[in-house]
């Protein structure tokens, strides 16, 4: 029998952090399931999902941890691999406009306040090509809960596309 474990880990980037936690895993039986990983500003982040046999958990955890000193690991255990459970439908929303204080703050307000949850979220600031202003970029995949409409969603994003004076794309 498996156990799914959820590991974050982040530090200094170097090479060798994949193959590095890649390779425990295999040693313990295991499997790399699924993973979101990133540089961002010289530091090296990362949230997966691993299969490890129940009695290797331990061991696991251990061998992970003494490796990888110079990185910041958290590692959970979950019940079972959970999907969007309660959800409709999900959506992908594509945000692009002039950067400004509490974008992402202001955008997953209206996301949690209509019954969205966000599933993925990658975003960067760019300077536009003609202008040099600094220009924000958001992509996020969300999914909206039970009893929700994705119509009600769409206008109230498109109330805040015109306050923020930005483009929102949900498709």
């Amino acid at each position: 029998m498996t156990k799914p474990l959820v590991i974050t880990f982040v530090g200094d980037d170097r090479p060798g952090i994949v193959e590095s936690i890649s390779k425990i895993i295999v040693q313990h039986d295991g499997e790399w399931i699924e993973s979101r990983l990133a540089n961002l500003s010289g530091k090296f982040a990362g949230v997966l999902r691993a299969n490890i046999p129940e009695d290797n958990c331990d061991d696991f955890t251990d061998a992970l941890k003494s490796s990888a000193k110079d990185l910041n690991i958290n590692i959970e255990q979950v019940d079972k691999a959970q999907s969007s459970e309660g959800h409709i439908q999900c959506y992908k929303l594509e945000l692009v406009g002039q950067d400004q204080p509490g974008i992402i703050h202001k955008i997953s307000s209206v996301l949690v306040n209509n019954g969205a949850t966000v599933e993925d979220l990658e975003s960067e600031v760019t300077e536009a090509s003609m202008s040099g202003e600094k220009l924000f970029k958001a992509n996020i995949t969300l999914c909206l809960a039970e009893g929700y409409s994705a119509d009600k969603l769409s206008e109230v994003l498109e109330d805040l596309a015109n306050e923020l004076i930005v483009d929102i794309e949900l498709g």
